[in-house]
């Protein structure tokens, strides 16, 4: 997918909830932001591992169609861009004070649209749609090392309040947990 960052400002931008005709191409974007995301600095092996579990037709499907489950497209320009996962009323391993929160389990753009504003507008959709279900407060686990996501999600109001473990096929990696109140 190519977007051209020049156009960003003239470009109409949607956020929009997943169907299950969106499947192929949530896939696709799932696994390449992933990929893009990861491959420099994990081994071959482990991201084929995980891509091979967690992207596909089939497991996109899943999720779309799981009631406990939200997905957000970013579409730009009529093109998918990006998207955010959400699992509705799932607490974190850590504790938080919530009575009510929600996972982002996944939050990616393709990489063209880094810097353009797309994540800000694909965030503050995800805060409209969690305000929706009554989460109080949102979290996700972003890898210690992305230092990217956790200057965005810290831009988000975003604060660590914990850790775990995210396995990538047979490497066992530190994710930092943070957690922001929705008011």
């Amino acid at each position: 997918m190519n977007f051209d960052r020049s156009k960003a400002s003239k470009a109409i931008t949607r956020v929009r909830v997943a169907t299950i005709d969106d499947a192929d191409d949530l896939a696709k974007i799932a696994e390449k932001t992933f990929r893009d995301a990861y491959t420099s600095v994990n081994s071959a092996a482990d991201m084929n591992a995980h891509c091979t579990q967690y992207f596909g037709r089939a497991q996109q499907s899943l999720e779309i169609l799981d009631q406990t489950q939200t997905i957000l497209l970013l579409e730009r320009d009529g093109r998918l861009g990006g998207f955010a996962q959400l699992c509705w009323h799932k607490a974190p391993s850590c504790d938080i004070q919530a009575k009510w929160p929600s996972e982002i389990l996944r939050f990616y753009l393709d990489q063209p649209l880094h810097g353009t504003g797309a994540a800000q507008a694909l965030m503050q959709s995800v805060f409209e749609e969690a305000k929706k279900t009554d989460t109080d407060v949102l979290w996700l686990g972003v890898w210690e090392k992305n230092f990217r996501a956790l200057a965005f999600y810290r831009q988000q109001s975003f604060l660590e309040v914990g850790e775990h473990t995210f396995q990538l096929g047979a490497d066992r990696q530190r994710d930092l947990i943070l957690a922001t109140a929705l008011t």
